[in-house]
């Protein structure tokens, strides 16, 4: 934790801000090992960079003062991660990485070879993405919340999941202006200068695209951003390209 996020809905009616969660309470303790009066640099979501002040510690939470230094604004042009289903594990470093560098939204669509056995776990549960989302804004120092959408209904006990708009239908009814990772593709300096106000950004399945996928994508004029000559996990591509992006496309804060 590089810096502490607080939600407008911690802030009690005297203006100070509790935080109740035993993990973060740990963290600010036995961590960074503050005690009261300490300072800590924080964030208040999707409003403001600054301080939090202890000032009074007890066993069931922490109460401290927040105050304001900069009011940052958000990445332009702006960053739609579209993934398909991956891994448990990939999804969560992914999330964090989209924490980190404050992409606009995120969302997990099935393809062609998404693998559907991975939409039983608890990784796809709301306040398990916003867990991982937030994790990784305390690391990076980002505020602004992304948001995030499922492109499916996770199964129940006794319900099978039920699919919604897949990346190929996405793209055929979108008017957005995408780009698909792919290691044939065009380094991102041979598609400047940028125009756009939002890209979004399609992610294969570990497995690939399909011929069927990609012959969406050229008819619907969709270039391919190659990353690196490496085969690449999704997790290492997506952090690949948030970087290769904030180093290659002018960025308006």
């Amino acid at each position: 934790m590089n810096y502490l996020l607080l939600d407008p809905s911690q802030k009690s009616g005297t203006g100070e801000f509790k935080i109740s969660s035993k993990d973060r309470i740990v963290h600010i303790l036995k961590v960074l090992q503050k005690k009261e009066g300490d300072k800590i640099k924080a964030g208040l979501l999707d409003t403001s960079l600054g301080i939090f002040k202890i000032l009074k510690i007890s066993s069931e939470e922490i109460l401290g003062s927040y105050t304001r230094i900069i009011k940052p604004k958000r990445r332009s042009p702006s960053i739609h991660l579209i993934v398909s289903v991956q891994r448990p594990p990939t999804v969560e470093k992914i999330l964090e990485l989209a924490g980190v560098w404050g992409v606009k939204s995120l969302e997990f669509r099935l393809a062609t070879l998404s693998r559907t056995e991975y939409l039983t776990s608890p990784v796809w549960k709301e306040e398990n993405i916003k867990e991982k989302l937030i994790l990784g804004m305390e690391q990076g120092g980002n505020v602004f919340l992304p948001r995030f959408e499922l492109g499916f209904i996770p199964p129940g006990k006794k319900t099978s999941f039920e699919k919604k708009e897949s990346i190929s239908e996405i793209v055929s009814s979108s008017s957005r202006k995408f780009f698909y990772l792919d290691k044939k593709g065009k380094s991102i300096q041979e598609f400047l200068p940028l125009d756009e106000k939002e890209y979004s950004i399609l992610v294969g399945p570990e497995p690939g695209w399909t011929k069927a996928e990609l012959e969406i994508f050229r008819k619907s004029n969709i270039p391919g951003i190659h990353l690196s000559s490496s085969v690449l996990r999704s997790e290492q591509a997506v952090s690949f390209f948030l970087s290769q992006w904030e180093n290659s496309v002018p960025t308006n804060y």
